[in-house]
């Protein structure tokens, strides 16, 4: 614990503490899930954007103490149009350092993650690998974007896409090409439409295809996502619907297959000022698998 309160005052002080502009936002939320066995977690989120940098934490607790500490930090290079990042994670012993560099001069991208992580459990003997991630693209959004992912001795690149800090690789034994993931978006003030295409060393591993649209007052979005599997069958589908009327946004999201429904997601987020207040809620006909309700403070 010792360690981990000298690792975040480090990533703290390593933030230009002198710019000009600060911001940020505390927040947490509280997950239940009546599965065997039972979950009930809270995570803790801080944020802080100071200029060229910020650090964002992560602390996960469950009823049987520290489950999990997520560390990230950035610094932006305006100038050369490069970004660094760098994370730690704790589950709730070492498991996992990243370090990643982007940047590139429009309309192109070029960037890079660097992995080090335990692959046996953690707090025991580690045994410890190394992975690398090759990204590339071209254009962006709204417009015509068009991305390419290369995985080496990783695996779970989809989870780069969105560029959720708390969604990430996996990392496998080896050093070897293990997947490719190209990505290709356009999008404008109305539509947005995707495919994303995953191959692996045995050949396709899943084909996705998307479509948005977005009408404008009152908000209204309506979705639809088409996941195909190796030999271009069905995989399952989803259908969502989202609406959007000052405070209050509800959304809803239902997945299927050729064998009939498969689970149903809703949730809802009110935004007061600098206040936010979400919940989601996903289950399926046997019942119920999770339910997340959290908040955000922004300053």
């Amino acid at each position: 614990m010792r360690a981990k309160c000298w690792v975040l005052a480090l990533a703290v002080l390593t933030v230009p503490v002198l710019a000009q502009e600060f911001s940020g936002s505390v927040g947490a939320d509280f997950l239940f899930a009546p599965d065997t066995p039972f979950t009930l977690n809270t995570a803790l989120t801080l944020r802080m954007d100071m200029g060229k940098g910020g650090v964002e934490s992560r602390t996960i607790l469950s009823l049987s103490g520290l489950e999990a500490e997520h560390l990230w930090l950035w610094l932006k290079f305006p100038g050369v149009g490069v970004t660094l990042k760098t994370g730690l994670t704790f589950d709730p012993c070492f498991s996992r350092w990243a370090l990643g560099v982007s940047g590139g001069c429009c309309p192109f991208f070029l960037g890079g993650w660097f992995y080090l992580g335990n692959l046996d459990p953690v707090c025991q003997t580690p045994n410890y690998t190394i992975g690398l991630v090759l990204d590339f693209g071209i254009g962006g959004e709204p417009g015509l974007l068009a991305r390419s992912l290369l995985g080496f001795g990783v695996t779970n690149l989809y989870a780069l896409i969105d560029d959720d800090p708390w969604t990430d690789v996996r990392l496998v034994p080896g050093w070897y090409f293990e997947e490719a993931l190209f990505h290709i978006v356009w999008s404008s003030a109305c539509w947005r439409l995707h495919t994303t295409w995953m191959f692996t060393n045995a050949g396709l591993g899943f084909g996705e295809l998307g479509v948005r649209y977005r009408f404008p007052e009152p908000i209204v979005e309506l979705g639809a996502v088409l996941r195909l599997n190796g030999i271009l069958a069905l995989d399952w589908a989803a259908l969502s619907l989202a609406v959007t009327i000052d405070p209050v946004s509800v959304y809803s999201t239902t997945a299927f297959n050729f064998t009939g429904f498969l689970w149903q997601e809703v949730g809802m987020r009110i935004q007061f000022s600098q206040v936010l207040l979400y919940s989601a809620t996903r289950f399926d006909l046997s019942g119920l698998w999770w339910v997340r309700l959290g908040f955000e403070l922004r300053f």
